[in-house]
């Protein structure tokens, strides 16, 4: 019975893993950035594991835009709420179909995007960026373009985290969400991304794994027959594969192993579970999956709809790596389209000058928990200054800043990171920009991933929703003088001059 979904532990199959697959009743793999070096050894390991299993198996990938992707080499949106500022639907299905191409190249079919989350809280911590915005009706027609775009181009999208992740105070990678909303409200709002990702085709849809009394008391949306089958089929009438979101989270994982969310993910209504860690703990996933066949705790007739729409899925988006693996100059465009279109301004942009030196504060930052990569966002806005033919002196190399202000333009504090500011951090870059102003050099705060911390300090602000290559350049542009244009998809308000 293949319907379990498993990782891997690096950029090539080991010998057990070519055994498993080859052996075991697996559906396919979730790759992640471990495994997928570069373009070419990303497809020959696909096409490796597809050989090893001897059949049409699943490969999935969250490869969303922004911050969460697995593989970076290939073309992706500046984030979905970039998308969203530019609020241009064409743009995004194109965006949508600029992201397939580059997985179809490696042999990606499934691409667990776009978010249909609506970003109600500006505390969350696992979303952000990740959503198109705040207003529910802007969300699903961009939602919806996604799912055109990508599924246009030959990739299965999965609208996600069902039932609605986007107003919680919790990272379900670390605790059990708990979302008090209505049900009424759950479907006037967070549903409504979600009916228009379902009324555009999409194939799949990832659960959430968080509480929501209005459907269920007692068990988690990953592991509620309420949720899953009252709820998103017979109310919202999908019919396509629902993945569960990864079972070693510890929303999940604190209160049940995996074998045991396995078994009660799929009874629920959960056609693939998403099993993360090692082999072993697959295997025993896979082990008690048959178990629970066997002696009844999984009914045939569960069991055989789950299979068929596994089947149906890799019938739509049958393996094969399709294109070349070099991105088109088309391509690369529409993503910096994109970032251009998406940027936002708050007060008046200083302007500057190639040749004279700038100052700029930042911070090497992790990535949030939904991406597992250790990222220095401003290294691609000193890049793009660089090109500019604009000097940067670094805060961070040079501790003095009255000395490293003589001479500047400007001072240029960036925060970059997808989680809002330490308190440490704000008072930091507030007491920069007050020297800066004594010193008479303008400043200017460029927001680089989490929007909500244009709030903590004073304006001028450039909010760009991305940090990628993209996102910088076209900050840069934006602070040589070029016009910004986007429309803000989330509340932005930043402190006066």
């Amino acid at each position: 019975m293949p319907v379990v979904v498993i990782d891997l532990e690096g950029p090539a199959l080991t010998n057990d893993e070519r055994a498993a697959l080859a052996s075991e009743p697996i559906a396919g793999v979730c790759l992640f950035s471990r495994n997928l070096v570069d373009p070419e050894r990303g497809r020959d390991l696909i096409a490796d594991l597809r050989d090893a299993a001897g059949r049409e198996v699943l490969v999935s990938i969250d490869q969303e835009g922004g911050g969460v992707v697995r593989l970076a080499a290939l073309p992706s949106p500046p984030s979905a709420m970039a998308l969203g500022a530019a609020d241009d639907e064409l743009l995004s299905e194109a965006l949508g179909a600029v992201t397939a191409r580059g997985l179809r190249a490696i042999g990606c079919t499934v691409d667990f995007a776009p978010v249909a989350d609506v970003q109600i809280d500006a505390a969350n911590p696992v979303i952000g960026d990740r959503s198109f915005g705040a207003d529910p009706e802007r969300v699903a027609r961009h939602v919806a373009a996604f799912v055109r775009g990508l599924q246009g181009a030959g990739v299965a999208a999965t609208l996600k985290h069902f039932p609605g992740h986007g107003d919680v105070a919790v990272d379900s990678h670390l605790d059990l969400p708990r979302l008090d909303a209505s049900r009424e409200r759950l479907e006037r709002l967070e549903w409504a991304p979600f009916r228009a990702g379902i009324e555009a085709g999409a194939a799949a849809v990832m659960t959430a794994h968080l509480l929501v009394p209005a459907l269920d008391p007692e068990w988690p949306s990953t592991l509620s027959r309420a949720t899953l089958e009252g709820a998103l089929r017979d109310a919202l009438g999908f019919d396509g594969v629902v993945f569960t979101d990864a079972l070693n989270m510890r929303a999940i994982a604190d209160r049940w192993s995996a074998p045991q969310a396995a078994v009660l993910a799929l009874a629920a209504g959960a056609d693939v579970p998403l099993s993360c860690g090692t082999l072993e703990e697959h295997l025993r996933v896979v082990h008690e999956v048959e178990r629970a066949r066997s002696d009844g705790r999984l009914g045939a007739e569960r069991v055989a709809t789950a299979e068929a729409r596994v089947a149906r899925l890799l019938h739509d988006y049958p393996n094969g790596a399709h294109g070349p693996l070099e991105s088109t100059s088309a391509d690369l465009g529409l993503v910096d389209e994109a970032a251009r279109r998406a940027l936002v301004t708050l007060g008046t942009l200083p302007r500057l000058v190639p040749g004279k030196p700038v100052v700029l504060v930042s911070a090497v930052v992790t990535a949030g928990t939904a991406s597992e990569t250790g990222v220095r966002p401003t290294a691609a806005l000193e890049a793009a200054l660089d090109e500019a033919g604009i000097p940067v002196r670094h805060l961070d190399r040079d501790p003095d800043l009255d000395a490293a202000l003589a001479g500047a333009q400007a001072l240029l504090v960036s925060t970059a990171a997808p989680k809002p500011l330490t308190e440490r951090d704000v008072e930091g870059a507030r007491r920069a920009v007050a020297r800066a102003r004594d010193a008479g050099v303008p400043s200017v705060h460029i927001t680089l991933w989490n929007p909500a911390n244009v709030a903590l300090l004073p304006r001028p602000a450039l909010v760009t929703f991305g940090f990628r290559a993209a996102s910088a350049r076209a900050a840069v542009a934006a602070l040589l003088g070029a016009p910004t244009v986007g429309r803000p998809p989330v509340a932005l308000e930043a402190l006066p001059e």
